[in-house]
Order: structure tokens, then C-alpha cells, then sequence
């Protein structure tokens, strides 16, 4: 690519000269603001467009949401900084590229749409890893590059959704294996869910890590009936539903531990102790030290906590309880 040096010139363009479906250099998955809709409809566009010729017509290189909502409002003109003579399309991309590296902060699957357009206009992939991922942000990586260029395969409401919630590459990538009933299946689930960055980490590690131990897709597991039933309850809390969609997850990926969890529960339970004796065992079950601790202020708190534990030492319950620990 030889070095581009354009000159100017700062004119108003009607609209309708404008390809507005070129979308080569938009790179953005966000919809324009509303405040920047209000400001054009106040006091116009304050900062030009640029464009390129094209016959009679132009091509957008930057400007794209100012340009949309223009056209929205059926304004007839914009003001515009057409560049002569007309880039290529490797120097349009450099342009936009050039004026928003410090003004956007581009998601990961904005990163992975521009690489994408970059590799369109043929643009080798050398070139791309040397130039355009350090302006990016990213290293220098050959793998790297194929993730990002993997982002493309994903539904446009994954890639919508995935923006939205600025998920990482690094956690999403797993869906790059998926077939596309499961990729589709996570759209719905995360679409409902909304969590975190942190727990669709969680979420997508156990989700893969069940269905890759029990040979099943994940579909399967976002179709479970018990958590189709938690996703459809619209009027739990965000924070309960995750709690109960978690827990359902956790109990598939580590089936021996919860039911050691729900055995301890109901001996607890089965022992009657008073509520101010705690028993304190370890939740990884991995010592079988059970300690008993009893808070009291008076002799008869101290009795009634005193007998309740003679009663269960002679119970089914304490017996079961040892046998938890010792042999999980």
C-alpha cells in the first residue's frame, strides 16, 4: 500500500447522493444516540462527514450514524469533507480506522468485524497482523487473528448481544465449536439471563464442561425443562434467577458433591438441634472433622442445647452424618 496523501473539500452533499447502504467502514454495533439525534435536530451537524467519490454519487468513510439519522430526519444536505482523489478501499478503512482509534473503544466483536472487512479487500493477512491489530489493541498472533475472524460465523443477534454486554473473545469462543442449534440456544438463554461478564464466564465453562463429560450438546442443557422453567418465571428477581439457574448447572457438573450437600442437609436437618448449636464441617468434604459449637447466656439455654445433643448422639441422623465424611 503506497503512502495516501488526499486533499479536501468541504462542501454540503444532498442525501440522496449519499450510498447510506455502504456499510464498508461501519464498523459499530451500537445504534446512534438519542442525545446525538437531539443535537442534530437542535443545531445540525457541526462536525462534516467524510466521503469519496464515486461517479455521480459518494461512498461513507466516516460519518455513518450522523448520515443515518440525517436521513432520518429527511434533512436534504449534510456537510461533508470529500477526499480527492478517491482511496482505495484499504486507505478507507485506514481513515476511519486513524479518526476513531482514540475516540471508540471498539468491543471484541467490532474488533473481529473489522479484521474481517480488512481480510474482505484483500488486504494480506502479514500485513493485518503487523498494522491493524496493534491499532486495535492486540497482539501480534496469527491465532489470534482466525479467533477473531471466527466472530463472523456467529448469528447477528449473538454478535449483537455479545456486544451489548462487552463479552471478551476469550469467553465466548467456545461457541465457535457449537453447531448452530446451540449457538442459537445460548442466544435465547443469555438473551433472558443478562448476567455479568464474570458469570457468562462461569455459566459457558460449565455448560461446556457438562456436555463435553456426558457426550451431549448444549442444547440439551439449555433445554432442561427444570431450567426452561426458571427462565420463564418473569417475575423473579435477576440475582434470584441466576442463584436458581446456577445452582441447577453446578448440580449437573458436580452430581457426587451436591448430592453429598443434600444428604448433609437432611442429616442437619434430621439431627434437631437447638438453633443456636451450629455444626461446622467443610463444604469440599475432604476432612471429616465435624465441630460443634454452641452459644448460650444463660443455664437453661445451655441445658435445653445440652439435651437436644444427648438425644441426637443415640440418632440414625448422627450416624448418617459421620458417614458422610468419613466415606463421601
Amino acid at each position: 500500500m503506497t503512502k495516501y496523501n488526499p486533499t479536501y473539500i468541504f462542501k454540503s452533499v444532498s442525501i440522496e447522493s449519499i450510498d447510506i447502504d455502504d456499510y464498508l467502514t461501519s464498523f459499530s454495533f451500537d445504534i446512534p444516540p438519542i442525545s446525538l439525534k437531539q443535537s442534530i435536530e437542535e443545531i445540525g451537524v457541526i462536525h462534516p462527514v467524510t466521503l469519496v467519490p464515486l461517479g455521480k454519487s459518494f461512498r461513507i468513510v466516516c460519518g455513518h450514524k450522523r448520515i443515518k439519522i440525517v436521513s432520518q430526519l429527511k434533512i436534504k444536505e449534510i456537510p461533508a469533507r470529500i477526499l480527492s482523489p478517491a482511496p482505495d478501499e484499504e486507505a478507507m478503512l485506514m481513515l476511519n480506522l486513524s479518526e476513531n482509534q482514540f475516540l471508540h473503544q471498539y468491543s471484541d466483536i467490532e474488533k473481529g468485524l473489522i479484521l474481517s472487512k480488512l481480510c474482505t479487500v484483500k488486504i494480506p493477512g502479514v500485513r493485518i497482523i503487523e498494522k491493524y491489530m496493534p491499532m486495535l489493541g492486540l497482539e501480534k498472533s496469527k491465532k489470534l487473528l482466525d479467533d477473531y475472524l471466527s466472530t463472523n460465523r456467529l448469528t447477528t443477534g449473538l454478535k449483537t448481544l455479545l456486544h451489548e454486554m462487552n463479552v471478551p473473545l476469550r469467553t465466548f469462543s467456545v461457541f465457535f465449536n457449537w453447531n448452530a442449534k446451540s449457538a442459537m440456544a445460548a442466544e435465547r438463554f443469555f438473551s433472558a439471563l443478562r448476567p455479568g461478564v464474570n458469570k457468562w464466564r462461569d455459566l459457558l465453562e460449565w455448560v461446556e464442561e457438562i456436555s463435553t463429560r456426558d457426550e451431549i450438546t448444549p442444547l440439551d442443557l439449555f433445554e432442561l425443562p427444570e431450567l426452561q422453567s426458571v427462565l420463564n418465571q418473569n417475575d423473579l428477581a435477576p440475582n434470584v434467577r441466576y442463584d436458581r439457574i446456577r445452582h441447577i448447572l453446578h448440580s449437573r457438573r458436580y452430581p457426587v458433591l451436591s448430592d453429598l450437600k443434600v444428604r448433609l442437609a437432611r442429616s442437619l436437618d434430621a439431627l434437631k438441634l437447638d438453633n443456636k448449636t451450629k455444626v461446622h464441617v467443610q463444604d469440599s468434604f475432604e476432612s471429616d472433622e465435624i465441630r460443634i459449637e454452641m452459644k448460650f447466656r444463660t443455664r437453661d439455654e445451655f441445658v435445653n442445647q445440652l439435651e437436644k445433643l444427648v438425644r441426637a448422639s443415640d440418632s440414625e441422623a448422627l450416624d448418617e452424618l459421620i458417614h458422610i465424611f468419613k466415606n463421601p
